[in-house]
């Protein structure tokens, strides 16, 4: 694991302002085995983290109250192969719901990390411990104390947009789903899409915007200097309320995406808008799956050909192999024609994959091409087409759904 949180974090401020916040605001205690407190503690005494409480103790072992009852900020080792240490992150959640948490791994898979953030946890960072990691982590932590005192700062909805197979029509969902969520978003706040199709993203060209403010590549390479005003710098308005982060310029490599850049790209959009909706690329990376992870809902979209139910199927066992709850997926069928005799039925494609139809989209590819040639809404040529009264219902049936799991 890199000398960075997993989960990204804030550019480090001034010296002046470090030692502030660690000495004064947050509190922070370490609880550790003594193999990995020993060098943090010789590491950090020349630093702002000089004030830190250490407590060495066994990966599985009980906290004591008085440490719990005196943090700001718990920063705990967690062994993934030891079950009483994984418990242990719950019953410190149960026992002090409110004290921001941070588990210390020796390498973190995308699937514990989604463990973790289940248990509670707020960030992770690597062991050996690294005190500019640690910092950064308390200065996060601080930052958000002092920008909503006593309160959890909310999230928009996070929903991930991903295909079966090339070419079935998931791009168009994404983007006209976005639509209806900001024209439904009572916040006003709108509907941010990012398009993560590194080579071949066309929402841009769908909505008929340019990318002439930045792009996806702009936020990812911007390392410390990612914030809330480079993200406004770069987006692009569209119509109907959406904000655009317009896939890179030039054709990136997959592999060149840090993960925990995007994540704080993610987090950031989630803070601004009311909504957030990524739209992914066929292939599936360890980034893609970080993002998908960090989902409240992802949208398969297929369509009713044998190789998308096909590559579908994988793509559930996928999610199911990296710990995504079978809950947070949603089934969409698109381009569904309304013809007596079909090879291929909406009960076939449930009973295929194994799981439930959130909804289906008209075929009406005229209608559709037309508009997107001209850069506009399908609601902006036709609103009263059965194409846009599917994608309304699927709105609809999925804002419930965010709802009931919010609450």
């Amino acid at each position: 694991m890199s000398g960075r949180s997993i989960m990204g974090n804030l550019q480090l401020p001034t010296t002046r302002f470090a030692d502030c916040a660690v000495r004064s605001d947050c509190r922070v205690t370490v609880v550790a085995t003594p193999a990995h407190i020993a060098p943090l503690a010789a590491a950090a005494a020349a630093t702002p983290l000089a004030d830190l409480r250490l407590a060495p103790l066994p990966c599985d072992a009980q906290v004591p109250e008085a440490l719990l009852g005196d943090a700001a900020l718990l920063v705990i080792e967690v062994d993934p192969d030891n079950a009483a240490s994984m418990r242990r992150v719950g019953e410190i959640r149960a026992r002090s719901p409110d004290l921001p948490l941070v588990a210390a791994i020796d390498g973190a898979s995308v699937s514990l990390v989604r463990a973790l953030v289940r248990e509670g946890v707020s960030d992770v960072v690597s062991l050996p411990f690294d005190v500019q990691e640690m910092l950064q982590v308390v200065l996060d932590t601080a930052a958000r104390r002092q920008s909503a005192p006593g309160q959890k700062q909310r999230l928009a909805p996070l929903i991930s947009v991903a295909r079966s197979i090339g070419g079935c029509g998931a791009t168009t969902v994404a983007t006209q789903l976005a639509a209806d969520l900001a024209a439904h978003d009572p916040s006003g706040r709108g509907t941010a899409i990012a398009d993560l199709d590194l080579q071949y993203g066309s929402v841009t060209d769908f909505l008929g915007v340019s990318a002439a403010r930045g792009d996806l590549a702009d936020l990812l390479r911007a390392e410390d200097r990612l914030d809330e005003e480079l993200i406004r710098s770069v987006i692009t308005r569209a119509s109907g309320g959406i904000s655009v982060v317009s896939a890179p310029a030039e054709i990136m490599p997959l592999e060149s995406v840090d993960s925990a850049q995007l994540l704080r790209m993610i987090q950031l959009l989630r803070q601004e808008f009311g909504h957030v909706v990524l739209d992914f690329p066929p292939d599936w990376t360890s980034w893609a799956l970080s993002a998908a992870l960090a989902s409240d809902t992802i949208l398969l979209v297929v369509d009713l050909s044998v190789a998308s139910l096909r590559q579908a199927r994988r793509r559930l066992d996928l999610f199911r192999s990296v710990g995504v709850e079978r809950q947070a997926i949603e089934i969409v069928v698109n381009r569904v024609e309304k013809r007596l005799f079909k090879t291929i039925d909406l009960k076939d494609v449930s009973d295929t994959l194994g799981h439930s139809i959130l909804g289906s989209v008209s075929l009406d590819a005229p209608l559709v091409s037309a508009a997107q040639d001209q850069g506009q809404l399908v609601s902006d040529v036709r609103d009263k087409s059965r194409f846009c009264r599917d994608i309304a219902q699927i709105g609809a049936l999925l804002r419930e759904r965010l709802r009931t799991r919010g609450d």
